[in-house]
Protein backbone atom coordinates (compact mmCIF):
# COMPACT_ATOMS: atom_id res chain seq x y z
CA UNK A 1 0.00 0.00 0.00
CA UNK A 2 1.27 3.46 -0.86
CA UNK A 3 2.30 5.77 2.00
CA UNK A 4 -0.53 7.91 3.30
CA UNK A 5 1.25 11.16 2.40
CA UNK A 6 1.45 10.00 -1.22
CA UNK A 7 -2.24 9.16 -1.34
CA UNK A 8 -3.06 12.49 0.24
CA UNK A 9 -0.81 14.35 -2.17
CA UNK A 10 -2.63 12.78 -5.09
CA UNK A 11 -5.98 13.65 -3.58
CA UNK A 12 -4.86 17.29 -3.48
CA UNK A 13 -4.21 17.45 -7.24
CA UNK A 14 -5.80 20.56 -8.70
CA UNK A 15 -9.07 20.20 -10.57
CA UNK A 16 -9.59 21.13 -14.20
CA UNK A 17 -13.16 22.43 -14.05
CA UNK A 18 -16.15 22.76 -11.76
CA UNK A 19 -18.64 21.39 -14.29
CA UNK A 20 -18.35 17.62 -14.47
CA UNK A 21 -19.80 14.99 -16.76
CA UNK A 22 -19.11 11.61 -15.17
CA UNK A 23 -20.17 8.26 -16.65
CA UNK A 24 -19.90 5.21 -14.36
CA UNK A 25 -20.45 1.71 -15.70
CA UNK A 26 -20.64 -1.31 -13.34
CA UNK A 27 -18.23 0.21 -10.87
CA UNK A 28 -17.63 -2.08 -7.89
CA UNK A 29 -16.31 0.62 -5.57
CA UNK A 30 -18.68 1.15 -2.66
CA UNK A 31 -17.39 4.55 -1.50
CA UNK A 32 -15.39 7.22 -3.30
CA UNK A 33 -15.05 10.96 -3.63
CA UNK A 34 -16.24 12.67 -6.81
CA UNK A 35 -15.07 16.24 -6.21
CA UNK A 36 -14.15 18.80 -3.54
CA UNK A 37 -15.29 22.42 -3.55
CA UNK A 38 -15.29 25.37 -1.15
CA UNK A 39 -18.71 26.98 -0.86
CA UNK A 40 -19.67 30.37 0.56
CA UNK A 41 -23.18 31.44 1.57
CA UNK A 42 -25.48 31.00 -1.42
CA UNK A 43 -23.24 28.41 -3.10
CA UNK A 44 -25.06 25.78 -5.14
CA UNK A 45 -24.53 22.13 -5.95
CA UNK A 46 -26.59 20.80 -8.85
CA UNK A 47 -26.65 17.11 -9.77
CA UNK A 48 -28.35 15.76 -12.87
CA UNK A 49 -28.49 11.98 -12.46
CA UNK A 50 -29.70 9.54 -15.10
CA UNK A 51 -29.50 5.81 -15.90
CA UNK A 52 -28.93 5.07 -12.22
CA UNK A 53 -28.71 1.35 -11.52
CA UNK A 54 -27.37 -0.81 -8.69
CA UNK A 55 -26.63 -4.49 -9.19
CA UNK A 56 -25.86 -7.24 -6.67
CA UNK A 57 -27.39 -9.38 -3.96
CA UNK A 58 -29.90 -7.88 -1.57
CA UNK A 59 -32.00 -4.73 -1.45
CA UNK A 60 -30.07 -1.84 -3.03
CA UNK A 61 -29.28 1.31 -1.10
CA UNK A 62 -27.10 4.06 -2.57
CA UNK A 63 -26.83 7.79 -3.00
CA UNK A 64 -24.69 10.91 -2.91
CA UNK A 65 -23.58 12.89 0.12
CA UNK A 66 -22.09 16.34 0.62
CA UNK A 67 -19.65 16.13 3.50
CA UNK A 68 -18.13 19.23 5.15
CA UNK A 69 -14.66 19.10 6.70
CA UNK A 70 -12.12 21.56 8.08
CA UNK A 71 -9.35 20.34 5.76
CA UNK A 72 -8.57 17.86 3.01
CA UNK A 73 -6.95 15.45 5.47
CA UNK A 74 -10.08 15.50 7.65
CA UNK A 75 -12.26 14.71 4.62
CA UNK A 76 -10.00 11.80 3.65
CA UNK A 77 -9.96 10.52 7.23
CA UNK A 78 -13.76 10.48 7.35
CA UNK A 79 -13.91 8.22 4.30
CA UNK A 80 -11.30 5.90 5.80
CA UNK A 81 -13.22 5.74 9.08
CA UNK A 82 -16.40 4.84 7.22
CA UNK A 83 -14.65 2.00 5.39
CA UNK A 84 -12.93 0.68 8.52
CA UNK A 85 -16.14 0.80 10.59
CA UNK A 86 -18.16 -0.79 7.78
CA UNK A 87 -20.68 2.04 8.29
CA UNK A 88 -22.93 3.74 5.78
CA UNK A 89 -21.97 7.37 5.31
CA UNK A 90 -25.57 8.11 4.23
CA UNK A 91 -26.59 7.61 7.89
CA UNK A 92 -24.23 10.29 9.21
CA UNK A 93 -26.83 13.03 9.43
CA UNK A 94 -26.78 13.98 13.10
CA UNK A 95 -24.44 15.84 15.43
CA UNK A 96 -20.89 16.39 14.26
CA UNK A 97 -21.49 14.01 11.36
CA UNK A 98 -24.34 16.12 10.01
CA UNK A 99 -22.31 18.74 8.15
CA UNK A 100 -23.71 18.51 4.63
CA UNK A 101 -26.57 17.04 2.68
CA UNK A 102 -27.61 13.52 1.69
CA UNK A 103 -29.24 12.55 -1.60
CA UNK A 104 -30.32 8.96 -1.04
CA UNK A 105 -31.86 7.36 -4.10
CA UNK A 106 -35.29 5.77 -3.95
CA UNK A 107 -34.52 2.58 -5.84
CA UNK A 108 -37.93 0.97 -5.30
CA UNK A 109 -38.99 2.28 -8.71
CA UNK A 110 -36.27 1.40 -11.22
CA UNK A 111 -38.00 3.26 -14.08
CA UNK A 112 -37.74 6.58 -12.23
CA UNK A 113 -33.98 6.83 -12.73
CA UNK A 114 -33.97 6.00 -16.42
CA UNK A 115 -34.71 9.68 -17.00
CA UNK A 116 -32.71 12.60 -15.66
CA UNK A 117 -33.45 13.58 -12.07
CA UNK A 118 -32.16 16.88 -10.68
CA UNK A 119 -30.81 17.11 -7.15
CA UNK A 120 -29.92 20.49 -5.69
CA UNK A 121 -28.53 21.91 -2.48
CA UNK A 122 -28.01 25.57 -1.58
CA UNK A 123 -25.48 26.41 1.13
CA UNK A 124 -27.01 28.56 3.86
CA UNK A 125 -25.43 31.02 6.25
CA UNK A 126 -23.24 29.19 8.75
CA UNK A 127 -22.75 26.23 6.39
CA UNK A 128 -19.83 27.72 4.46
CA UNK A 129 -16.75 25.54 4.10
CA UNK A 130 -14.92 22.82 2.24
CA UNK A 131 -17.27 20.13 0.95
CA UNK A 132 -16.65 16.78 -0.69
CA UNK A 133 -19.21 15.18 -2.95
CA UNK A 134 -19.15 11.47 -2.17
CA UNK A 135 -20.87 8.49 -3.77
CA UNK A 136 -21.82 5.70 -1.35
CA UNK A 137 -23.34 2.30 -2.07
CA UNK A 138 -24.27 0.82 1.28
CA UNK A 139 -26.11 -2.21 -0.08
CA UNK A 140 -25.03 -4.38 -1.71
CA UNK A 141 -21.43 -3.78 -0.71
CA UNK A 142 -18.30 -5.05 -2.44
CA UNK A 143 -18.42 -8.38 -0.59
CA UNK A 144 -21.82 -9.05 -2.18
CA UNK A 145 -20.53 -8.31 -5.67
CA UNK A 146 -22.31 -5.00 -5.84
CA UNK A 147 -21.86 -2.65 -8.78
CA UNK A 148 -23.15 0.80 -9.70
CA UNK A 149 -23.91 2.47 -13.02
CA UNK A 150 -25.05 6.04 -13.61
CA UNK A 151 -24.51 9.21 -15.59
CA UNK A 152 -23.82 12.33 -13.55
CA UNK A 153 -23.62 15.97 -14.57
CA UNK A 154 -22.48 18.04 -11.61
CA UNK A 155 -22.18 21.81 -11.26
CA UNK A 156 -20.48 23.55 -8.36
CA UNK A 157 -20.68 27.32 -8.12
CA UNK A 158 -20.85 30.24 -5.72
CA UNK A 159 -22.92 33.42 -6.16
CA UNK A 160 -22.06 35.32 -9.33
CA UNK A 161 -22.06 32.65 -10.60
CA UNK A 162 -18.43 31.86 -9.84
CA UNK A 163 -17.44 28.34 -10.79
CA UNK A 164 -14.08 28.61 -9.07
CA UNK A 165 -13.90 27.17 -5.59
CA UNK A 166 -13.79 29.81 -2.86
CA UNK A 167 -10.54 28.18 -1.69
CA UNK A 168 -9.01 29.03 -5.08
CA UNK A 169 -10.62 32.40 -5.83
CA UNK A 170 -7.27 34.18 -5.39
CA UNK A 171 -5.38 31.92 -7.82
CA UNK A 172 -5.82 33.95 -11.04
CA UNK A 173 -4.15 36.92 -9.33
CA UNK A 174 -1.52 34.74 -7.61
CA UNK A 175 -0.39 33.10 -10.85
CA UNK A 176 -0.53 36.39 -12.75
CA UNK A 177 1.76 38.01 -10.17
CA UNK A 178 4.22 35.10 -10.26
CA UNK A 179 4.14 35.19 -14.07
CA UNK A 180 5.18 38.83 -13.89
CA UNK A 181 7.97 38.09 -11.39
CA UNK A 182 9.37 35.19 -13.43
CA UNK A 183 9.04 37.30 -16.58
CA UNK A 184 11.10 40.05 -14.93
CA UNK A 185 13.72 37.48 -13.91
CA UNK A 186 13.81 36.25 -17.51
CA UNK A 187 14.37 39.79 -18.84
CA UNK A 188 17.21 40.34 -16.37
CA UNK A 189 18.79 36.99 -17.28
CA UNK A 190 18.68 37.61 -21.04
CA UNK A 191 20.06 41.12 -20.47
CA UNK A 192 23.04 39.59 -18.63
CA UNK A 193 23.56 37.12 -21.47
CA UNK A 194 23.46 39.83 -24.13
CA UNK A 195 26.13 41.90 -22.42
CA UNK A 196 28.17 38.98 -21.08
CA UNK A 197 30.24 38.16 -24.16
CA UNK A 198 31.48 34.80 -25.40
CA UNK A 199 34.02 34.49 -22.59
CA UNK A 200 31.33 34.61 -19.89
CA UNK A 201 28.29 33.02 -21.56
CA UNK A 202 28.28 29.24 -21.88
CA UNK A 203 25.85 26.96 -23.67
CA UNK A 204 23.93 26.18 -20.49
CA UNK A 205 23.01 29.84 -20.00
CA UNK A 206 20.62 30.19 -23.00
CA UNK A 207 18.91 26.97 -21.90
CA UNK A 208 18.35 28.48 -18.47
CA UNK A 209 16.89 31.55 -20.20
CA UNK A 210 14.52 29.37 -22.25
CA UNK A 211 13.41 27.69 -19.00
CA UNK A 212 12.49 31.09 -17.55
CA UNK A 213 10.48 31.95 -20.67
CA UNK A 214 8.58 28.63 -20.51
CA UNK A 215 7.95 29.08 -16.78
CA UNK A 216 6.52 32.56 -17.40
CA UNK A 217 4.25 31.30 -20.20
CA UNK A 218 3.10 28.39 -18.03
CA UNK A 219 2.11 30.68 -15.16
CA UNK A 220 0.40 33.14 -17.52
CA UNK A 221 -1.65 30.35 -19.13
CA UNK A 222 -2.44 28.96 -15.70
CA UNK A 223 -3.74 32.32 -14.51
CA UNK A 224 -5.92 32.64 -17.63
CA UNK A 225 -7.13 29.05 -17.20
CA UNK A 226 -8.34 29.65 -13.65
CA UNK A 227 -9.95 32.90 -14.73
CA UNK A 228 -11.83 31.00 -17.45
CA UNK A 229 -12.92 28.35 -14.93
CA UNK A 230 -14.21 31.14 -12.68
CA UNK A 231 -16.43 32.51 -15.46
CA UNK A 232 -17.53 29.37 -17.34
CA UNK A 233 -16.64 26.33 -15.25
CA UNK A 234 -14.09 25.12 -17.80
CA UNK A 235 -10.54 26.06 -18.71
CA UNK A 236 -11.36 26.15 -22.43
CA UNK A 237 -8.49 26.82 -24.85
CA UNK A 238 -6.36 28.17 -22.03
CA UNK A 239 -6.28 24.65 -20.56
CA UNK A 240 -4.71 23.36 -23.79
CA UNK A 241 -2.14 26.17 -23.75
CA UNK A 242 -1.34 25.41 -20.12
CA UNK A 243 -0.80 21.70 -20.85
CA UNK A 244 1.60 22.50 -23.72
CA UNK A 245 3.66 25.08 -21.81
CA UNK A 246 3.69 23.00 -18.60
CA UNK A 247 4.91 19.95 -20.52
CA UNK A 248 7.74 21.86 -22.20
CA UNK A 249 8.67 23.58 -18.93
CA UNK A 250 8.75 20.26 -17.04
CA UNK A 251 11.06 18.68 -19.62
CA UNK A 252 13.35 21.73 -19.75
CA UNK A 253 13.56 21.97 -15.93
CA UNK A 254 14.83 18.42 -15.51
CA UNK A 255 17.22 18.78 -18.45
CA UNK A 256 18.72 21.99 -17.04
CA UNK A 257 19.14 20.48 -13.56
CA UNK A 258 20.80 17.40 -15.10
CA UNK A 259 23.18 19.43 -17.25
CA UNK A 260 24.12 21.81 -14.44
CA UNK A 261 24.59 18.88 -12.04
CA UNK A 262 26.98 17.16 -14.46
CA UNK A 263 28.93 20.36 -15.05
CA UNK A 264 28.20 20.31 -18.77
CA UNK A 265 29.51 23.34 -20.72
CA UNK A 266 30.80 25.00 -17.56
CA UNK A 267 33.07 22.38 -16.01
CA UNK A 268 33.37 20.10 -19.07
CA UNK A 269 32.07 20.38 -22.66
CA UNK A 270 30.81 16.80 -22.90
CA UNK A 271 28.65 14.19 -21.19
CA UNK A 272 29.84 10.71 -20.32
CA UNK A 273 27.96 7.69 -21.65
CA UNK A 274 26.35 7.12 -18.26
CA UNK A 275 25.18 10.73 -18.08
CA UNK A 276 23.76 10.58 -21.62
CA UNK A 277 21.64 7.58 -20.61
CA UNK A 278 20.25 9.44 -17.60
CA UNK A 279 19.33 12.43 -19.78
CA UNK A 280 17.60 10.14 -22.32
CA UNK A 281 15.69 8.26 -19.61
CA UNK A 282 14.48 11.47 -17.95
CA UNK A 283 13.37 12.91 -21.31
CA UNK A 284 11.31 9.79 -22.10
CA UNK A 285 9.80 9.70 -18.61
CA UNK A 286 8.90 13.37 -18.80
CA UNK A 287 7.10 12.85 -22.12
CA UNK A 288 5.11 9.98 -20.58
CA UNK A 289 4.45 12.03 -17.45
CA UNK A 290 3.12 15.00 -19.40
CA UNK A 291 0.89 12.85 -21.60
CA UNK A 292 -0.51 11.27 -18.45
CA UNK A 293 -0.98 14.75 -16.97
CA UNK A 294 -3.30 15.76 -19.82
CA UNK A 295 -5.45 12.64 -19.34
CA UNK A 296 -5.37 13.05 -15.56
CA UNK A 297 -6.50 16.68 -15.70
CA UNK A 298 -9.42 15.80 -17.97
CA UNK A 299 -10.58 12.88 -15.81
CA UNK A 300 -12.97 13.38 -12.92
CA UNK A 301 -11.82 12.51 -9.42
CA UNK A 302 -14.58 9.90 -9.26
CA UNK A 303 -13.69 8.02 -12.46
CA UNK A 304 -12.06 4.60 -12.23
CA UNK A 305 -9.14 5.68 -14.41
CA UNK A 306 -8.30 8.53 -12.02
CA UNK A 307 -6.49 6.25 -9.57
CA UNK A 308 -4.47 4.63 -12.35
CA UNK A 309 -3.29 7.94 -13.82
CA UNK A 310 -2.60 9.31 -10.35
CA UNK A 311 -0.24 6.41 -9.62
CA UNK A 312 1.48 6.77 -13.01
CA UNK A 313 2.04 10.49 -12.48
CA UNK A 314 3.55 10.15 -9.04
CA UNK A 315 5.66 7.12 -9.91
CA UNK A 316 7.17 8.86 -12.95
CA UNK A 317 7.70 12.08 -10.99
CA UNK A 318 9.55 10.25 -8.20
CA UNK A 319 11.72 8.34 -10.70
CA UNK A 320 12.64 11.60 -12.46
CA UNK A 321 13.51 13.27 -9.16
CA UNK A 322 15.79 10.37 -8.19
CA UNK A 323 17.36 10.27 -11.67
CA UNK A 324 18.37 13.95 -11.68
CA UNK A 325 20.23 13.45 -8.40
CA UNK A 326 22.43 10.63 -9.71
CA UNK A 327 24.76 12.73 -11.93
CA UNK A 328 25.31 15.18 -9.07
CA UNK A 329 26.17 12.29 -6.72
CA UNK A 330 28.57 10.89 -9.32
CA UNK A 331 30.27 14.28 -9.66
CA UNK A 332 30.64 14.58 -5.88
CA UNK A 333 32.07 11.05 -5.65
CA UNK A 334 34.54 11.75 -8.46
CA UNK A 335 35.71 14.97 -6.81
CA UNK A 336 36.06 13.26 -3.44
CA UNK A 337 38.23 10.55 -4.96
CA UNK A 338 40.28 13.19 -6.77
CA UNK A 339 40.83 15.12 -3.56
CA UNK A 340 42.39 12.04 -1.99
CA UNK A 341 44.42 11.00 -5.02
CA UNK A 342 45.99 14.11 -6.60
CA UNK A 343 48.04 17.00 -5.36
CA UNK A 344 45.39 19.61 -6.00
CA UNK A 345 43.39 18.95 -2.88
CA UNK A 346 42.54 22.58 -2.19
CA UNK A 347 41.11 23.23 -5.64
CA UNK A 348 39.29 19.92 -5.71
CA UNK A 349 37.74 20.46 -2.27
CA UNK A 350 36.50 23.85 -3.48
CA UNK A 351 34.77 22.26 -6.46
CA UNK A 352 33.41 19.53 -4.20
CA UNK A 353 31.85 22.16 -1.92
CA UNK A 354 30.15 23.84 -4.87
CA UNK A 355 28.62 20.59 -6.12
CA UNK A 356 27.45 19.74 -2.61
CA UNK A 357 25.72 23.10 -2.36
CA UNK A 358 23.86 22.53 -5.61
CA UNK A 359 22.95 18.99 -4.52
CA UNK A 360 21.48 20.32 -1.26
CA UNK A 361 19.52 22.94 -3.22
CA UNK A 362 18.02 20.35 -5.55
CA UNK A 363 17.11 17.97 -2.72
CA UNK A 364 15.51 20.78 -0.71
CA UNK A 365 13.55 21.98 -3.75
CA UNK A 366 12.29 18.50 -4.64
CA UNK A 367 11.42 17.60 -1.05
CA UNK A 368 9.59 20.86 -0.36
CA UNK A 369 7.57 21.03 -3.60
CA UNK A 370 6.77 17.29 -3.78
CA UNK A 371 6.00 16.58 -0.11
CA UNK A 372 5.97 19.52 2.29
CA UNK A 373 3.62 21.69 0.21
CA UNK A 374 1.03 18.89 -0.01
CA UNK A 375 1.25 18.13 3.70
CA UNK A 376 0.77 21.82 4.49
CA UNK A 377 -2.26 21.95 2.20
CA UNK A 378 -3.72 18.90 3.92
CA UNK A 379 -3.74 20.61 7.29
CA UNK A 380 -4.52 24.21 6.32
CA UNK A 381 -8.04 25.51 7.04
CA UNK A 382 -10.13 25.63 3.87
CA UNK A 383 -9.99 29.43 3.56
CA UNK A 384 -6.17 29.28 3.34
CA UNK A 385 -5.77 26.40 0.91
CA UNK A 386 -4.66 28.78 -1.84
CA UNK A 387 -1.50 29.47 0.16
CA UNK A 388 -0.05 26.12 -0.94
CA UNK A 389 0.38 27.52 -4.44
CA UNK A 390 2.26 30.52 -3.05
CA UNK A 391 4.50 28.15 -1.07
CA UNK A 392 5.20 26.04 -4.17
CA UNK A 393 5.82 28.92 -6.56
CA UNK A 394 7.80 30.82 -3.93
CA UNK A 395 10.09 27.82 -3.41
CA UNK A 396 10.49 27.49 -7.19
CA UNK A 397 11.36 31.17 -7.52
CA UNK A 398 13.95 30.88 -4.73
CA UNK A 399 15.50 27.81 -6.39
CA UNK A 400 15.66 29.53 -9.79
CA UNK A 401 17.21 32.69 -8.35
CA UNK A 402 19.78 30.79 -6.26
CA UNK A 403 20.78 28.61 -9.22
CA UNK A 404 20.98 31.60 -11.55
CA UNK A 405 23.14 33.48 -9.05
CA UNK A 406 25.60 30.61 -8.66
CA UNK A 407 25.83 30.01 -12.41
CA UNK A 408 25.50 33.57 -13.68
CA UNK A 409 27.81 34.69 -16.50
CA UNK A 410 30.96 36.19 -14.97
CA UNK A 411 34.67 35.78 -15.46
CA UNK A 412 35.50 35.05 -11.82
CA UNK A 413 32.85 32.33 -11.36
CA UNK A 414 34.68 29.45 -9.59
CA UNK A 415 32.83 26.96 -11.79
CA UNK A 416 34.47 28.42 -14.89
CA UNK A 417 37.99 28.18 -13.46
CA UNK A 418 38.02 24.39 -13.46
CA UNK A 419 37.48 23.84 -17.18
CA UNK A 420 41.18 23.48 -18.05
CA UNK A 421 41.80 21.22 -15.06
CA UNK A 422 38.92 18.92 -15.99
CA UNK A 423 40.01 18.70 -19.63
CA UNK A 424 43.58 17.90 -18.58
CA UNK A 425 42.39 15.31 -16.08
CA UNK A 426 40.38 13.42 -18.70
CA UNK A 427 43.21 13.63 -21.24
CA UNK A 428 41.29 15.87 -23.65
CA UNK A 429 42.35 18.93 -25.54
CA UNK A 430 40.54 22.19 -24.85
CA UNK A 431 38.09 22.93 -27.63
CA UNK A 432 36.44 26.22 -28.47
CA UNK A 433 32.95 26.66 -26.99
CA UNK A 434 31.33 26.95 -30.40
CA UNK A 435 32.85 23.68 -31.68
CA UNK A 436 31.91 21.44 -28.77
CA UNK A 437 28.64 19.54 -28.76
CA UNK A 438 26.27 18.25 -26.12
CA UNK A 439 26.77 14.56 -26.83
Amino acid sequence: MAPRWLLLAAALAETGAMVHDLAVDKDQRALYRIESFCFVEGGVLELDVSDFKVEGKGAPRAGFAMRRANSESAAQQELEESLEADACILDWTDGARGDGAVFEMDLSDSTKWSETQTLKHVVKKGEEGLYSLVYARCEPDESKEGASSFRLEAKFYNPGPSYLSACESALPLVFAVFAGVFGLCGCVWWFLLCRGGKEKVHRIHPLMGVLLVLKTLTLGARAARYSSIDRTGSGGNWADAYYVFASLKGIMLFVVILLVGTGWSIVKPYLSGREKKIVAIVLVLQVVDNLALVIFEEASLGSKSWLMWRDILHLVDIVCCVAILLPIVWSIRHLREAAAADGKAADTVGKLTLFRQFYVMVVAYVYFTRIIVFLLAATLPFEFLWLRYIFAEGATLLFYVATGYKFRPREDNPYFQVRAEEMEEYGLETVPEKDSALV
